[in-house]
């Protein structure tokens, strides 16, 4: 007698599991998917957590209903969604619609993790106009999902261990690799900065920005900047408790000069953050 099939909660689960195995000897390449087909995967009501840059650039041209119609038809071809006739062991198993479609277990597994997180963290890298932005889905364990977002829509999804997260994390902050050594905090108000004798030349030297977003599912949430100059990098953040408008438009920050070494322990100690509260 064969065993009854999985629920569909019970194979979200299962498929998210074989995912992130996947890293169990380093890091996975899972696969890369367009702003239309992960509307047309997650469902067009379906609020997004990330950016959707050619959804975005095209909102006024394209329709949103027809652009996931079209990315769906590509998504079936290429046999990454199939019809439930095709995953069931009888034609019991169909149920009441067996035209439904399903996801293909590596990609229900890429749709389940990325809204079973324990926390985000957002790194948007800005260099003139142009915003890369990389999104790191953390859990208890020591496995991340990696989505890498380009500036054209192209979402590139990476399963890897904790220590390759942290890697790929500061290789994005400091692609020019300007980090050397470690310096003294200081901090001031943001309206000071333009005006200090040492920041102010610094900061206006900036080559690149990255900002570094963690938010938990407690609703938690802590935000970083790294300033890539042509021959440093600089970190600041704000201890404050943003609750009034003076703190708010005028914030007090801590800037630090930071070496690779430290960057590493700034990355790291945001996902140690994230699993903190789980």
């Amino acid at each position: 007698m064969s065993e009854p099939a999985p629920t569909p909660e019970d194979r979200r689960q299962i498929c998210a599991a074989l995912v992130l195995e996947a890293a169990a000897d380093g890091p996975a390449q899972m696969g890369v998917f367009t702003d239309e087909e992960l509307i047309a995967l997650d469902g067009l009501d379906t609020v997004q957590l990330v950016p959707l840059p050619w959804i975005a650039d095209n909102e006024e041209t394209v329709e949103r209903r027809i652009s996931a119609s079209i990315a769906l038809r590509s998504l079936i071809a290429r046999r990454l969604v199939l019809p439930a006739e095709l995953l069931a062991d009888d034609w019991d198993d169909l149920g009441d619609d067996p035209r439904r479609l399903y996801a293909a277990d590596p990609v229900q597994g890429i749709l389940t993790l990325r809204r079973s997180f324990t926390s985000l963290i957002t790194f948007q890298r800005m260099v003139s106009e142009q915003i890369y932005t990389v999104v790191q889905y953390v859990y208890d364990g020591d496995t991340l999902l990696e989505e890498e977002i380009t500036a054209d829509g192209y979402h590139h999804f990476h399963v890897l261990p904790k220590d390759s997260a942290v890697d790929h994390a500061v290789t994005l902050i400091d692609q020019d690799e300007v980090a050397g050594e470690d310096g003294e905090p200081i901090t001031l108000r943001m309206s000071a900065i333009e005006e200090h004798a040492e920041l102010g030349p610094v900061l206006s030297d900036t080559r690149a920005l990255t900002v570094a977003s963690l938010v938990t599912r407690a609703g938690e949430a802590e935000q970083l900047t790294f300033y890539a100059t042509s021959d440093s990098m600089y970190v600041s953040r704000s201890d404050q408790d943003v609750t009034t408008s003076e703190t708010a438009e005028d914030p007090e920050l801590e800037f630090v000069q930071a070496s690779t070494s430290s960057l590493r322990d700034v990355v790291h100690s945001l996902i140690d953050a994230g699993q903190e509260n789980e």
